[in-house]
């Protein structure tokens, strides 16, 4: 599957000198250290990879548009490898922010603050189904006067395809606290998901009770601004010395503490968020134009589904056992840019033996 990936993704860069920059910021990202940046390429200068993100002429909207398509074939050869055994389609929606400093003229209406953070704020939409993992789309919150996150999420979810939405298991929908307003519900609910979301413990009900006083798990409520009525539970988290308590709601009555296990489902775009961040260098974006913050973006994305693809290729290991990333990315790397490897170890070898050279001649 990454293989097939990969053979779709080159002709994306009709010329001989894009693809041969795209393999090498490939290889910069398939480092896994989560640090691609363009100065540490050897086999391409660091301009010529500024060029490649920043103004060279490859069209970025194609290469999002054969990454979905894959995903989407990908999906549907997963449900038809087990039609009695369909997984559902979850949707994982969250809010994630890229902090930068200094000074980022062209990208003045992306940077703002956010919850005391500075710098870009991205609404991201994940797909999951079973064990594939999709990252689908994502807007970029504009600063306040804009669209909120939960208005832009609802515009992410027009972007999935109807067959995706389509079956005997009705796809769910997965949130934070963030996005519990009435609105962002009534919008789930019209678009035929369900719902799971994190609710504030001062989330007021009607009778002007709050969420936090509730004290069975699994009580049926109706929020005010809702006519719908709600499943409440919650879950103790004990990171802290202080145990600390996280509501949950959906329109689905699931019980008490069956609701509060599928609430931590919305926890795997928390991991894919750190995964793409620390491995695949998403947050590391040293562009100063929006195209070439786009394309750096598109591809880490592009990284990290490569590995996630050959991932799902491989032996079947235990329920629950995290993938490897890193020995994930450097078989994705050794697979598909190995010339790139190879030049930049014999420009490594040409310096030495220059350096030995060097040394040898001085000390005679």
């Amino acid at each position: 599957r990454s293989r097939r990936l990969y053979s779709d993704i080159l002709p994306c860069f009709s010329r001989k000198q894009h693809r041969e920059s795209f393999e090498v910021f490939l290889d910069l990202l398939l480092d896994g250290s989560g640090r691609p940046l363009p100065e540490r390429a050897t086999v391409k200068s660091p301009s010529a990879l500024s060029r490649f993100l920043n103004h060279a002429g490859w069209n970025t909207r194609h290469l999002c548009r054969v990454l979905r398509q894959h995903a989407l074939k990908t999906a549907q050869d997963w449900w038809r490898a087990s039609p009695h055994q369909r997984p559902r389609l979850e949707l994982l929606v969250d809010l994630t922010s890229l902090e930068k400093t200094g000074q980022f003229t062209e990208l003045a209406d992306w940077v703002h603050t956010y919850h005391g953070v500075r710098g870009v704020h991205l609404v991201v939409l994940y797909l999951c189904c079973g064990e594939l993992r999709l990252p689908w789309a994502f807007q970029i919150w504009r600063g306040k006067g804009t669209a909120s996150p939960a208005q832009l999420a609802l515009k992410l979810f027009r972007t999935v395809p109807a067959t995706l939405l389509k079956g005997n298991r009705r796809p769910r929908l997965h949130a934070d606290g963030g996005f519990e307003s009435a609105e962002f519900i009534r919008g789930v609910l019209a678009c035929g998901l369900d719902i799971v979301v994190g609710v504030r413990c001062t989330r007021k009900l009607e009778g002007g009770r709050q969420v936090r006083d509730l004290m069975v798990r699994g009580s049926l409520v109706k929020p005010t601004g809702l006519d719908q009525t709600m499943c409440v539970s919650w879950v103790w988290l004990y990171r802290n010395k202080e145990p600390e308590q996280r509501f949950v709601m959906s329109n689905l009555d699931l019980g008490g503490q069956y609701l509060a296990r599928v609430g931590k489902r919305r926890w795997r775009i928390e991991a894919f968020l750190k995964t793409v961040k620390g491995r695949f260098g998403l947050e590391r974006f040293a562009q100063h134009s929006k195209q070439g913050v786009m394309r750096w973006w598109c591809l880490s994305g592009t990284a990290f589904l490569l590995c996630h693809l050959q991932n799902l290729d491989l032996p079947e290991r235990g329920a629950g056992t995290w993938p490897d990333w890193g020995e994930l990315a450097r078989t994705v790397r050794f697979s598909f840019v190995p010339e790139v490897r190879r030049q930049a170890l014999q420009l490594e070898l040409d310096a030495l033996h220059a350096f030995q050279h060097a040394l040898l001649a001085s000390s005679t």
